[in-house]
């Protein structure tokens, strides 16, 4: 922008040398005496181990717990809550962790996030609702209650199981609630809890269960679900883990035809007697379930004939090369036909042969892109399978018991084997030479999560939510509902989208029953609103275990049978299935939210609940409110180790939370970082898919909070001569790069704002870091003679103050949600405060209005560029202080910087010179009239705006040259007459100073 011309004579570097000897020698001795009359930064001890200066203290966790204590952390949550003053309400719906074991820094990034946005509510002046939660039934927390005897919890009494269970997670939610309360997350943990076994609440699921019932949203039925052999229970979408490297045995099958359509024998002449369909599946165990082979109207098939066997084979005509490599043999294609030709063709049965013929038939799932466009369909062991079955009436009949294992309807051959292991070989067996080919398959295949098995699809007869007839309703709301990061919301749609129903029955001891008992002989279900409105009464007074202590005839008395419409004499038997965990989970809104309309301002939980917590919540109070739990969704990534590995203690990268806080054994590599640093990286990293955390982060972090810790060290320091806010210094009167740097602190405190108010507290932290940039080496390095050498009270050096109040109460609002420690240790000690001495109790971090000054900044500009072309001709900017400048401007840019070098002010003081960090810099509307042979001239242009809004490129120019004056002892400025004595203003304030005694 800038046309600028430089000259440097010789004889300038030559005398720029002998001056600096000259000083240097004339300076050796010390400057002790002086040493007491600076005003010297006062550093408070107790703040040490919070704001260090660069090596972790051993003991900073225990000053940070001293934090906690003194600040009164456990105490805020409810201070909060009595104000009176605060109109505006905020809740955060806790989603309720597992109570199956310690805490992880899975749990810190998820709670220390909800703290994060819990605090910064505060701060903004809302009445924050937020009460922590457990979810405390299901298998996970079953299998580690039960310990050794998980594999055969059969021969363990319900009433054992939930006794040990119960144990268990009560231990569980000790040990979590401790973590928690440790990283500082603000909450009443004594009494402001829920748990998903506590009375009220199972009630309160009961009472959203009938409701949904009465709707229709939930039936019973016989239909295939994911069940694992290893839990003997049915499992939900949200409950399986996908193995990528699972080894399935493939197969290609010839099925022999037995009759043809009509169009497909016109086609052919006749049916071959040699007539083979050719399906391919992973799962040969379903085989002995086969009901019918589906095919699709759309795609092509071809009939060729084997040269090898001579066998006549019917399969999709883009598999027809593939097959023909496979078999290593050649094709005689000898029809092609559209797939609904396929219409009235059956087959017989590739295991058992002598039972009737099974149909093809049209299915909507079949596709051209695997397999061999024919799909072997078993009703009992596939979703897609029972639907295109039940459309044409035929029934599932499962083989497969719930160990896995062949019942005894598979046959004798069959029968007690695994499915999985030796019920798949003996199938291929019976299945012998009409194999064509057999290979190992590695596919992606669905596992339970807790016991880390493979399940299996098994109908049997269930419990289900229809989520068809929510699920628009529901996809309806979530389009209203505000995600962040918004790239997340087409996730959550599409798994809501691709769910046909939800099964809610669970056979196991842990959780909350299904309330209905069944008549022995028609089988029918025994549930009303008499039979659940007794059920519900039971529970609030005993919790669900009545189910399990009390005998059958307090659970459904005969008055109750009676009043269901049942005869009271019959034969009824109990039922035995618990609810989903999901379920349990997913309605805690009619607990947590009663007192607010059953709806919360955020949910806040990891990506993976779009199919587990968000959604459940999202249709259960849909169906029963017609409403969405939630107005916003804020989600977070998962751990993983610094290569992006999933932690596991097997592999040995497990990082806990008190390695980080506390240090691990190799305190070198791994030191003791402290809660805040914890906190910092999980608000730094949380919205990223994959929230990495090892050594090296974590030094990297350590790095970033230092920068921040050092400078708020340093203006604390300085901040500590304001007693009073009345040695504050009104707007009017601060120096105008005091007023810049306000300005630039509005910008920051709006940016901020803006940014938490959209939960980017990764930007938060970006902009703080920039921010300590600047004013570390801009407004700290010019004001730093200002603040000590200046008379202690004077009024430019409480300007100064001034500016480092508003600028340390800022960064301290703005760090408070993300390191209360540090924020509120640091505000407490500050002596400028009166009254409530915590950050979070001082009320709503606003910069005022008048701070944002365009036009300092205007001029500001101006002046650091001249300074920039000051400084490059330097080379080095500490030399500045050697030289003196002579600025010779046009009119426009000479009246604009007045406001930095008014008429009559002194050159060597001006708000200018302090900028510029020159000796002397003056300002002239006339070049010097001699210029000394050692000077050195820059001349430039620079593009002016004027008031009437045109541009022009008005000239100036710098004449730089070696100081007159002699470095002061003192200040170090080059302003003294001699270099012996200190210079005239050093002089004044030790005056003033022996005046004072």
């Amino acid at each position: 922008m800038w046309k600028t011309v430089y000259t440097k004579p010789a004889l300038y570097l030559r005398r720029l040398k002998l001056r600096s000897f000259a000083d240097k020698a004339s300076n050796s001795s010390s400057n002790k005496p002086y040493t007491d009359s600076l005003n010297h930064p006062k550093f408070p001890r107790e703040l040490e181990p919070l704001l260090h200066t660069g090596k972790r203290l051993k003991n900073l966790p225990a000053t940070e717990l001293k934090v906690q204590k003194s600040c009164g952390f456990d105490e805020l949550y409810s201070w909060q809550q009595k104000q009176q003053d605060r109109p505006d309400d905020f809740i955060l719906h806790d989603g309720p962790p597992y109570a199956n074991g310690d805490p992880h820094v899975g749990h810190a990034v998820n709670k220390i996030l909800k703290d994060v946005v819990n605090r910064y509510k505060i701060l903004r002046g809302y009445k924050v609702h937020y009460v922590p939660g457990w979810d405390c039934h299901g298998l996970p927390i079953e299998l580690k209650a039960l310990g050794k005897d998980a594999a055969d919890f059969k021969t363990v009494s319900p009433q054992d199981i939930r006794k040990r269970a119960r144990k268990f997670a009560e231990k569980a939610i000790k040990v979590q609630t401790a973590s928690f309360e440790q990283w500082g997350i603000m909450a009443d943990w004594s009494k402001g809890r829920y748990f998903t076994f506590d009375k009220d609440y199972e009630a309160n699921q009961l009472t959203a269960f009938y409701d949904m019932f009465k709707k229709g949203y939930i039936y019973d039925d016989f239909m295939p679900v994911y069940w694992s052999p290893s839990s003997r229970t049915a499992l939900a979408e949200a409950e399986l883990e996908y193995h990528s490297d699972h080894k399935s045995t493939a197969i290609y099958l010839q099925v022999k035809v037995a009759h043809t359509s009509t169009a497909l024998t016109t086609l052919l002449g006749s049916c071959p007697d040699n007539l083979f369909a050719v399906i391919w599946t992973t799962t040969p165990w379903t085989l002995p379930g086969n009901a019918a082979i589906c095919y699709s109207p759309q795609l092509n098939y071809g009939v060729v004939r084997c040269e090898t066997t001579g066998r006549v084979y019917i399969l999709g005509t883009n598999v027809i090369d593939h097959m023909r490599q496979l078999l290593n043999t050649q094709f005689t294609v000898l029809a092609e036909f559209q797939g609904d030709l396929l219409d009235g063709t059956t087959y017989i049965h590739p295991v058992w042969p002598d039972t009737a013929h099974r149909p093809f038939l049209p299915g909507p799932h079949v596709a051209g892109g695997k397999g061999t466009g024919l799909v072997h369909t078993a009703p009992a062991h596939g979703h897609d399978d029972f639907c295109v079955c039940k459309e044409y009436h035929i029934g599932a009949e499962s083989l497969v018991d719930e160990d896995g294992c062949f019942t005894v309807e598979a046959g004798e051959e069959l029968h007690g084997k695994n499915v999985l292991a030796d019920g798949n070989n003996k199938v291929l067996h019976l299945l012998g030479s009409n194999v064509l080919h057999q290979e190992l398959f590695e596919h992606s295949y669905p596992y339970d999560w807790r016991t880390d098995q493979p399940v299996i699809i098994r109908a049997s007869r269930q419990w289900f939510i229809a989520t068809e007839k929510i699920k628009e309703r529901a996809l309806s709301l979530l389009e209203d509902i505000e995600m962040s990061p918004p790239r997340y919301k087409q996730d959550m749609s599409g798994l809501l989208r691709g769910r046909p129903y939800w099964c809610i029955s669970r056979q196991r001891a842990w959780g909350v029953p299904i309330p209905v008992c069944y008549h022995v002989e028609t089988k029918q279900t025994v549930i009303s609103s008499a039979s659940i409105e007794h059920i519900i009464h039971l529970v609030r007074q005993h919790g669900s275990d009545c189910w399990w202590r009390l005998p059958f005839e307090q659970l459904f008395p005969k008055d109750v049978l009676e009043k269901s419409g049942f005869d009271p004499n019959a034969v009824y038997v109990k039922g035995e299935d618990i609810l989903d965990i999901w379920f349990d989970s997913g309605t805690s809104w009619a607990t947590v939210l009663k007192d607010h309309n059953y709806q919360a301002d955020l949910y806040a939980e990891g990506y993976d609940q779009f199919g587990g917590w968000f959604q459940s919540s999202l249709l259960t109070s849909t169906a029963v409110n017609n409403i969405s739990p939630y107005r916003k969704l804020l989600v977070h990534g998962f751990v993983t180790d610094e290569d992006g590995k999933k932690m596991s203690k097997s592999v040995g990268n497990v990082v806990h939370p008190n390695s980080v806080i506390y240090g691990g054994k190799d305190k070198e590599n791994e030191p003791a970082f402290g809660i805040d640093l914890l906190r910092y990286w999980a608000a730094y990293n949380y919205q990223d898919n994959q929230v990495s955390i090892g050594p090296s982060i974590l030094k990297k972090h350590n790095t970033r909070l230092l920068k921040i810790s050092k400078v708020l060290r340093y203006l604390v320091g300085n901040i500590q001569d304001l007693d009073s806010s009345d040695k504050l210094v009104e707007y009017t009167q601060l120096l105008p790069q005091d007023k810049y740097m306000l300005h630039l602190l509005y910008q920051f405190s709006h940016k901020t704002t803006s940014a938490y108010e959209n939960y980017e507290f990764a930007r938060v932290l970006n902009r703080t870091e920039n921010f300590i940039d600047e004013l570390s080496s801009f407004y700290c390095h010019v004001t730093k003679d200002r603040l000590l050498c200046s008379e202690k009270y004077s009024v430019s050096r409480l300007s100064a103050l001034t500016v480092f109040w508003y600028l340390t109460d800022t960064l301290l609002h703005t760090l408070a949600p993300i390191t209360p420690h540090i924020a509120e240790g640091t505000y407490s000690s500050l002596p400028i405060i009166q009254g409530e001495r915590s950050v979070f109790k001082s009320g709503s971090f606003k910069c005022d209005p008048s701070w944002n000054n365009p036009d300092i900044s205007e001029v500001m500009e101006i002046v650091l560029g001249l300074r920039e072309k000051f400084y490059y001709a330097l080379d080095n900017n500490s030399q500045a202080k050697e030289f003196d400048v002579v600025i010779h401007t046009s009119s426009p840019l000479r009246n604009c910087m007045k406001v930095f070098q008014p008429e009559g002010y002194p050159s060597c003081t001006s708000p200018l010179n302090e900028v510029f960090q020159a000796a002397v810099t003056t300002v002239l509307g006339k070049p010097p009239p001699i210029l000394p042979d050692d000077s050195q001239i820059v001349s430039g242009k620079w593009p002016f705006k004027h008031k009437d809004g045109t541009s022009k490129e008005e000239p100036y120019t710098l004449v730089i040259l070696p100081a007159e004056n002699h470095k002061c002892p003192r200040c170090y400025r080059y302003l003294a007459a001699s270099s012996t004595q200190p210079c005239d203003r050093c002089m004044e304030v030790i005056a003033g100073q022996w005046a004072d005694y």
